[in-house]
């Protein structure tokens, strides 16, 4: 279907600096439903706190609730139900595991696991990526493990911004670049993330697959990424953050004319001023609501008609609003089960025993969105 929405509109809300009750995260998922997003991006946890509970690891759960200022944490049930309510409004939500910087909390948990001073108040530390540091990467296999088996969701975000080469290895660089790809052999079938930090910080020369996404927050970058050949989620901070945006910055903002660009996200990296209270504030509605308007200005010439088909691999990712499928398949059914009393496929029941909405799901659950 033909459309000049962005296939990715997304809201990225920061639980690390801030915890938002689940009451008031659903609140939010209606209020990106009923301003057109499709995308929840859940950067969970930071360097202050880690609200997740992590049956591998526990104690860093623990570690969070007794130091840090948040005392309470999301249970894979919180999670599930999140997620569930997001998919009946045809959102999709994916995780952030942030890493290897905004890791102080790790470091507060067990010493080994970092380097530079841990500190929740002015964090320093990050990781300890050294090959050597075996505890760190087997703690890392489980996290992402256990994270996408509660999202189990098609994106999976890893951070990678804010990094400082203070490994003291004779290549940081290369320790980096190592890692990075690292990440990605964690999650084969997904399509990975990563902010642009990697790529346009000056002291670094990192080589990324050119299936990484990269989402943009530093001022004038995205042209620059979608130079070196990655698809793109705009979140310029200047632009698209909670505290910079307004409906006149999101309305004039340029976007590229090229189909590698995905779509935007706003960013709403909170605070401890920060309250679940402020999403109905015209601060954070007026951003919603200006995004909401925002559309593909032009297509790319290679999208035209008249010079044929675009090859496979210019196609955007596209997420399908599968809410729209149910009601257009529910009107078809409506009439077909009128000249019928049979099943439609093998395995459903009859339709005097469950609804239309039942049955489409039956019919179209090898075509799963989410």
């Amino acid at each position: 279907m033909a459309s000049n929405l962005y296939p990715h509109r997304g809201f990225m809300l920061d639980t690390g600096r801030k915890f938002f009750p689940v009451k008031a995260i659903l609140h939010l998922l209606t209020l990106l439903h009923q301003y057109n997003f499709n995308v929840f991006h859940w950067h969970i946890y930071d360097a202050e706190s880690f609200p997740l509970l992590w049956p591998g690891g526990e104690g860093l759960t623990n570690a969070s609730v007794k130091y840090s200022q948040t005392h309470t944490f999301y249970t894979p049930t919180d999670i599930q139900n999140i997620v569930s309510y997001a998919e009946n409004l045809g959102i999709m939500v994916y995780p952030e595991t942030d890493m290897p910087g905004h890791s102080d909390i790790w470091g507060i948990w067990k010493k080994n696991l970092v380097v530079g001073k841990a500190s929740l108040t002015k964090p320093d530390a990050q990781l300890d990526i050294r090959q050597n540091n075996k505890a760190v990467y087997d703690n890392i296999t489980s996290l992402v493990a256990t994270v996408d088996g509660y999202f189990g969701s098609p994106y999976h975000h890893f951070g990678g911004d804010e990094v400082a080469y203070m490994w003291n290895t004779k290549d940081d660089n290369k320790l980096f670049n190592t890692f990075l790809n690292w990440l990605k052999t964690l999650t084969p079938k997904k399509s990975v993330i990563l902010w642009d930090d990697p790529l346009t910080d000056s002291e670094k020369s990192i080589t990324l697959a050119k299936d990484w996404i990269i989402q943009t927050w530093h001022k004038g970058t995205t042209s620059k990424i979608l130079k070196k050949g990655h698809r793109v989620i705009v979140s310029e901070s200047d632009t698209f953050y909670i505290g910079n945006a307004d409906a006149d910055k999101i309305s004039k903002f340029v976007f590229p004319k090229d189909s590698k660009v995905l779509g935007f996200e706003i960013a709403w990296f909170t605070s401890q001023d920060d309250s679940p209270s402020d999403l109905d504030q015209d601060w954070i509605l007026d951003p919603l609501k200006a995004a909401s308007k925002i559309r593909r200005k032009h297509e790319p010439e290679r999208f035209r008609t008249n010079r044929g088909a675009p090859e496979t691999s210019q196609l955007p990712e596209i997420i399908i609003d599968e809410n729209l499928i149910n009601r257009i398949a529910n009107a078809v059914v409506g009439k077909l089960v009128q000249a019928s009393d049979y099943d439609f496929v093998t395995g459903c029941q009859p339709r005097t025993n469950k609804p239309a909405g039942t049955l489409i799901s039956c019919l179209m659950s090898p075509l799963r969105l989410f």
